[in-house]
């Protein structure tokens, strides 16, 4: 028994001896591992929360909601601060923040402070372009800041030139750094250099001469400039239909039609699939400029083959055509569309407008007729007025624009034109109806509506409503010196004259070299004698 139990004492010993305990190596690499862990667990935890608050600040930045944004940018950064996008952003929204302050000295501090976060990212990522815009965009503004500031100092410390610099050799392509780069050039009245962007803003982007023409900076020089840019952009094979379409434009500016027709004929050769009726449109407008009926004929039936609303163009090319003084011309092109497209019978009221500008009022009468006995329509007794009015038939003008109204009563157009032809008549209460229903069916106030029905009532001696319609209509057009003198006209009927004379003063304002205001002042202001002490200038509005 004891031997037995003495060999199991001995097998246990043997087997620790095979299974050595863990000792003091393995424990310390065990305890780094685990540190390591941790540590990469805490920075990636770091990272999350830094994200976390980063997109936050991006929904509000969209919202527009810039000082809670910066709050959690600054936390975003505070927890990972390595991170260049961060403090771009904080330098976006104290941008907009300074764009929006109360004060220059406000506007400069947030400038500042944009700069120096624009710099801080700059530092941690040189190579992005946006970060470099940013800085020259800021720069900008704190040089106008500046110089308002501190208008007795010559020297002004910033300078955005080489951020823009910088900026365009980051991304050599972009348009819109460029663009920012010419209004800065011409601020500072560097001809030469923005001559250079331009050129080759022109080249890399050719519809950016539609841009640029409506700039302060557009001069002779720098169209001229515009212009080489697009030829180079054609010559390398950039953006084909784009620069032939704008260097079309351009040449059209100039009045040279060949080289302009030649151009825009050039442009839908490329990507022909994208063409529409508006293209042919445009060209056929061309040829029509360049006194060549003929060819703009052709175009605009290439025009109306295209067209997914025909009688919509052919109303476009209609006015094309009486705009160029080619109405004669727009009646053969009627004719032949008529036979070659399907069109509805109120296209007629076309060849109807057409044959008016013709001076032909029986024709057009006669076409009018015909649609009406068709399809009665308020558009066709307004032309069938017109054409009376134009004959001084005034009681077929007084039936027909009455009918017109009665099929559209909502038409302002209608009410109008059938308020002036009572006003004639001397049918002045249905007059005064007509012109308020104008009023109030129209789209949108008018100043000229308000004064048609001043006159109504001026010839009903309703003078104090004639005078209430044209302060309506000062309130709709201040600038308009016509509505002061007939509101003074009024007061002076209702014995009001100093008020009358304070309208003319304002009249004469607006219209110093009228005569008839100079004399009516004059009348004025001796019949009102000492009474003006008391005018009061609220009355005037």
């Amino acid at each position: 028994m004891e031997k037995r139990n003495s060999g199991t004492e001995k097998e246990q010993r043997a087997k620790r001896s095979l299974s050595p305990g863990l000792g003091p190596v393995p424990i310390a690499l065990c305890a780094l591992i685990l540190l390591l862990s941790l540590t990469a667990f805490y920075h990636l935890f770091l990272h999350l929360i830094s994200q976390i608050h980063y997109h936050r600040a991006q929904i509000l930045l969209r919202d527009g909601d810039y000082g809670l944004a910066i709050s959690h940018l600054r936390k975003a950064y505070r927890y990972g601060g390595t991170d260049y996008r961060i403090p771009k952003q904080l330098g976006n929204a104290f941008h907009e923040l300074g764009q929006s302050a109360a004060g220059a000295n406000n506007a400069f501090l947030f400038a500042l402070k944009a700069k120096g976060f624009y710099q801080e990212a700059s530092r941690l990522n040189p190579l992005d372009a946006d970060t470099a815009y940013g800085q020259a965009r800021e720069e900008v503004r704190l040089e106008k800041l500046y110089e308002y500031l501190h208008p007795e100092r010559k020297h002004n410390p910033h300078e955005a030139l080489p951020f823009f610099r910088k900026a365009i050799v980051l991304r050599p392509n972009s348009i819109l750094y460029r663009y920012a780069m010419a209004r800065y050039l011409y601020d500072h009245k560097r001809t030469d250099e923005l001559l250079t962007v331009v050129r080759t803003l022109s080249k890399l982007y050719p519809p950016a001469y539609h841009y640029l023409k409506r700039e302060p900076l557009w001069t002779p020089p720098v169209r001229e400039a515009v212009k080489e840019g697009i030829e180079q952009a054609i010559e390398e094979g950039i953006s084909q239909r784009e620069a032939h379409r704008s260097m079309s434009f351009l040449l059209a500016e100039e009045r040279e039609w060949p080289g302009s027709i030649a151009h825009y004929g050039k442009a839908l050769l490329y990507q022909p699939f994208t063409n529409n009726a508006g293209d042919y449109i445009h060209l056929g407008h061309l040829y029509l400029k360049d006194g060549d009926p003929d060819g703009a004929e052709e175009t605009f039936f290439k025009a109306l083959e295209l067209s997914r609303s025909k009688e919509e163009d052919l109303e476009g090319i209609y006015q094309i055509y009486r705009d160029e003084d080619y109405s004669e011309e727009f009646y053969r092109v009627y004719q032949q569309v008529s036979r070659r497209f399907s069109l509805s019978c109120q296209a007629d009221l076309l060849l109807a407008r057409n044959l008016i500008d013709l001076k032909r009022y029986h024709n057009a009468r006669g076409v009018l007729n015909d649609l009406i006995q068709k399809e009665p329509t308020a558009e066709a007794y307004y032309w069938l007025a017109r054409i009376a009015h134009m004959e001084e038939d005034w009681d077929g003008m007084e039936l027909a624009i009455q009918k017109a109204t009665v099929l559209e009563p909502t038409n302002s157009r209608y009410h109008l034109l059938f308020s002036e032809v009572l006003k004639r008549m001397r049918k002045l209460d249905r007059a005064e109806k007509e012109a308020t229903l104008a009023i109030r069916h129209s789209p949108q106030p008018s100043p000229w509506l308000f004064h048609n029905r001043a006159r109504v009532r001026w010839a009903q001696k309703h003078y104090q409503g004639a005078a209430e319609d044209w302060k309506s209509a000062i309130r709709l057009s201040p600038e308009t010196a016509l509505f002061y003198a007939q509101a003074a006209e009024a007061y002076r009927m209702l014995g009001d004259w100093p008020v009358a004379t304070d309208y003319y003063q304002k009249a004469l304002e607006l219209d110093p070299e009228n005569k008839h205001y100079q004399k009516r002042y004059r009348e004025l202001k001796a019949e009102s004698g000492n009474q003006g002490a008391w005018c009061r200038a609220g009355r005037l509005y």
